[in-house]
């Protein structure tokens, strides 16, 4: 099986005067610059990030593959346009190596890695990412463990069954019509957690990583209401008659059938609130503000300022859902935010943090150990012990 094509960059590629036609220029002359230290900061950035990329290339294209792919390469390394797919994030490091192909015919720089001690990969490979796991609290305060529960029924309250299905879901199954709400459940993820949900008016939830959703059941007559901690993914069932509101901390979000993003964990500056598909109201305090899909209602509880973002990728926000993680011009420690959430570790800082930006993508299937490489590829020197990661800044 080989190894995942794990890609985080640096910001280089996004600033704004940045030249990409210096790729076209004859790589060996470049080498020659970087080496002898008459690169500019933007040659010097280009070698060394063709240089991070060499340990995932196991084999060398052949002579007939890169002049078939060279004019290609070249056109996907134009400057990025604003709204992008995931994969395109591939694309930029298959190019990378190519280019360095032809032109240095794979020389290594004279800039060595330290290897990663045999004792430190053990711990990391010990350290699997998330999976489907969650807790489910009913309305008499008994808990079922999901992931030991056994596929079928698990309760049956005022007519509503409560089931999971083979592939792991829960779903609520409506038998008899019941005459009122009779309590709420509340479905919980640790961190290294995540779970799918079927509520009773047929929406379904996606709840991320040290994430919970309480819902009635059923839902009243006149709205559906639930409340969100940490972040999920909505596709809410249409239904005119009663409006679909999430409340995720100070926020309210308002739909009648739609699919959008919450996320609102507690550690996170902003709360972000993002729509793919129909429309969506935000509402916090006396402030309000209505997204169109493919917009973001961004929530800064330090000031209390809701803004709306126009220019986003909306695909960057549910990526965790299709299982991968996609940082774009995001800093180390909002990365690491996230790999704490899904492997379950605490993530301690020493000494002067870069506050350089990065973009890519890293699939949530990673065990810890991959995770560490291409971190430490990048410069950012980590140490584990037990479940605590450790980064040490210069």
């Amino acid at each position: 099986m080989s190894t995942p094509r794990l890609v985080v960059y640096r910001t280089i590629y996004n600033r704004p005067n940045f030249n990409f036609r210096i790729m076209e220029k004859n790589a060996a002359n470049l080498l020659k610059k970087y080496l002898s230290g008459q690169c500019t900061p933007e040659e010097k950035a280009i070698v060394e990030d063709w240089y991070l990329q060499l340990p995932f290339q196991k084999n060398a294209p052949t002579t007939e593959q890169i002049e078939a792919s060279h004019e290609e390469v070249l056109g996907r390394l134009n400057p990025r346009p604003k709204t992008r797919s995931i994969g395109y994030l591939k694309h930029i490091a298959i190019a990378a190596s190519i280019l360095l192909c032809v032109g240095l015919g794979l020389v290594l720089f004279n800039k060595k890695i330290e290897p990663v001690p045999a004792v430190a990969i053990n711990k990391l490979e010990n350290v699997l990412p998330g999976r489907n796991k969650a807790t489910l609290t009913l309305a008499d305060g008994s808990v079922i463990d999901l992931d030991q529960a056994l596929t079928g029924d698990l309760s049956k309250q005022n007519g509503i069954v409560i089931r999971k299905t083979e592939d792991g879901q829960l779903e609520y199954v409506i038998q008899d019509k019941p005459d009122a709400i009779s309590g709420t459940n509340t479905i919980t993820t640790p961190r290294g957690g995540r779970y799918q949900v079927s509520l009773p008016d047929g929406t379904k939830v996606w709840l991320n990583a040290a994430s919970s959703l309480t819902y009635p059941y059923p839902f009243a007559k006149n709205e559906r209401s639930v409340m969100l901690q940490g972040e999920a993914y909505f596709e809410v069932a249409k239904d005119k008659q009663r409006p679909f509101k999430v409340t995720a901390n100070q926020q309210m979000v308002e739909v009648l059938g739609t699919h959008f993003n919450i996320n609102a964990y507690n550690d996170e500056p902003l709360q972000k609130t993002t729509l793919l598909e129909g429309a969506v109201k935000v509402a916090v305090g006396g402030n309000e503000v209505k997204l169109k899909p493919g917009e973001q209602a961004k929530f800064d509880p330090a000031n209390t300022q809701l803004l709306v973002d126009k220019n986003i990728d909306p695909d960057q926000y549910v990526a965790w859902k299709n299982e991968v993680f996609a940082f774009n011009n995001e800093d180390l420690k909002s990365i690491m935010r996230q790999i704490s959430r899904w492997y379950d570790i605490d993530v301690v800082y020493k000494g002067k943090i870069t506050t350089e930006k990065y973009f890519g993508e890293i699939p949530r299937s990673a065990n810890l150990l991959e995770v560490f490489k291409i971190l430490e590829l990048n410069r950012v020197h980590v140490q584990i012990s037990g479940k605590t990661m450790t980064i040490t800044g210069n």
